[in-house]
């Protein structure tokens, strides 16, 4: 229940630790949103059960801690982010269909990504997302 005062703040909200994000580093989460969620390009999901978000991952991956920074980011849907379901579809359902959400089932996540990708961090998605992106396949 944050407020918007006059100067454009939010009263209640977090700031970002990180700052604001230069414009390449914007413009790499601009091409990682045009992408689509990782999780579901990995699982090769026929669809994405969500808007495409960017999550910046934290120090050791865990929730609550500080922000690595905005070159490490990762584009994932609301479902796989932050655990957002379709409207009349259960958690279960929603792992059903579209594999497990961050926010729900961290551990299965994880655990997906060690038995895919071959390390149990969304820093391995981060990884192989970029690898995908045609800009930064000319560099590699």
């Amino acid at each position: 229940a944050s407020r918007i005062l006059d100067d454009g703040q939010r009263r209640g909200a977090r700031r970002r630790a990180i700052g604001h994000a230069t414009k390449e580093q914007q413009a790499k989460q601009d091409a990682q949103r045009a992408q689509g969620c990782a999780a579901c390009l990995l699982r090769k999901n026929r669809v994405q059960p969500g808007v495409t978000e960017i999550h910046h991952r934290t120090i050791g991956d865990l929730h609550g801690n500080k922000q690595i920074g905005h070159d490490a980011t990762v584009a994932l849907c609301s479902w796989h982010h932050r655990g957002v379901r379709i409207a009349g579809q259960t958690v279960t359902t929603m792992r059903e269909a579209y594999g497990p959400s961050l926010a729900h089932h961290k551990r299965d996540f994880v655990t997906w990504l060690q038995d895919v990708l071959g390390d149990r961090s969304t820093g391995a998605l981060q990884r192989w997302a970029d690898a995908q992106l045609p800009a930064y396949k000319k560099k590699s």
